[in-house]
């Protein structure tokens, strides 16, 4: 079985939320804010972790710092401790989006 999700959010509005006090902490873990150096990697970042939920169907159910969006060697994301996932980030202008595909073994 499949499952996909996806999500889109406007840079822009990452920028701001950047600016609150204590927002980089609840949404981020240390190695994704090491990782993102712009707004738009953060955007991507956070559209990963929401496509990831929607995909689970859960909802947000967790702090989203609980779920660690990685890169690898090449660049490629991947979810921490998520074996049957695979993650696709891009950005263009103003959006960035994110999607999921979750899959289990039969």
């Amino acid at each position: 079985m499949f499952k996909i999700g996806t999500d889109i959010i406007r840079i822009s509005r990452m920028e701001k939320s950047l600016k609150t006090n204590g927002f980089l902490e609840k949404v981020f873990t240390e190695k994704e804010i090491a990782y993102a150096k712009r707004a738009e990697n953060f955007a991507g970042i956070f559209a990963a972790k929401e496509a990831y939920l929607k995909a689970k169907g859960t909802g947000i159910n967790c702090r989203l710092n609980t779920i660690e969006i990685l890169h690898n060697d090449l660049g490629k994301p991947y979810i921490k401790g998520e074996k049957n996932a695979d993650v696709s980030i891009s950005h263009d202008g103003d959006y960035a989006i994110a999607s999921v595909v979750l899959w289990s073994e039969l």
